[in-house]
């Protein structure tokens, strides 16, 4: 008898073992692990400096520095909160200050629902130089909607110390430049009743920024800004061009 070959003795020991496969079994894919359910709280922690601190119109300081954590967390539906300490420090006097902001949003589909509050707080004594200067406190309501390439928000917000309102509207867009760069121009217009001392129009502020992403968590935002007071503001402020840069890393 003629003897087996060392191929033909390969060959019958590999077919019943991949005979099955060769002969169109299924594959079992890998098992693929179920996706991490997203994180209902997420905060971004942001740090900036302005040539010129101006709030609603007013010029306050030269040369600031400030830092925020923005702390979102999701509610029921689509409702959403958010609280986010903010504190300024001036670089060349010792004026600091320390904002208290605290806000719900609800996503109505066609338009956004901002509701908040914000105590403005004036730290004294080894703090701060802000002798004389009264903390204030103010409730706000918001409303925000995309109309094509335009962000458009009106803004309302009553003082209790003052016992005044603000109001304020504004329009921004967003072009994106390439993958990691945009341009983001945006104008808001102001006004007081009994906010400040006489009603009426009290700026209007051109901003143009540069967001930049370095990271998939770190965007870097360039800003120039102009300042532009009207019928309220005109006769103790000027016109101001400013700029400055933030930093803000998301988690």
């Amino acid at each position: 008898m003629k003897k087996p070959s060392i191929a033909s003795l390969i060959t019958a020991v590999l077919l019943p073992v991949a005979g099955p496969s060769f002969a169109g079994s299924p594959v079992v894919p890998a098992a693929v692990p179920p996706a991490e359910p997203e994180s209902p709280v997420t905060a971004e922690v942001s740090l900036g400096y302005d040539t010129f601190y101006i709030f609603r119109g007013e010029t306050l300081f030269e040369q600031v520095v400030w830092g925020q954590v923005s702390i979102d967390i999701a509610l029921a539906g689509n409702l959403s909160l958010n609280l986010t300490p903010w504190y300024l420090s001036g670089i060349d006097d010792d004026y600091t200050e320390l904002d208290l902001l605290a806000s719900l949003t609800y996503d109505a589909g066609f338009a956004e629902f901002t509701g908040g509050y914000a105590g403005y707080i004036y730290p004294r004594g080894s703090w701060g130089g802000n002798e004389g200067v009264d903390d204030e406190h103010e409730a706000s309501l918001g409303v925000a909607k995309t109309l094509g390439i335009f962000d458009v928000g009106v803004l309302a917000a009553y003082n209790f110390d003052r016992d005044g309102t603000y109001l304020e509207a504004s329009v921004g867009a967003s072009f994106e430049l390439c993958e990691r760069a945009a341009l983001e121009p945006s104008v808001a217009v102001g006004y007081s009743s009994n906010y400040y001392e006489e009603d009426g129009f009290t700026h209007v502020l051109l901003t143009l920024g540069l967001p930049l992403k370095l990271t998939e968590t770190a965007t870097l935002t360039p800003y120039i800004a102009a300042n532009l007071p009207l019928e309220v503001l005109d006769a103790d402020q000027d016109a101001e061009m400013f700029g400055g840069v933030a930093l803000a890393v998301s988690f």
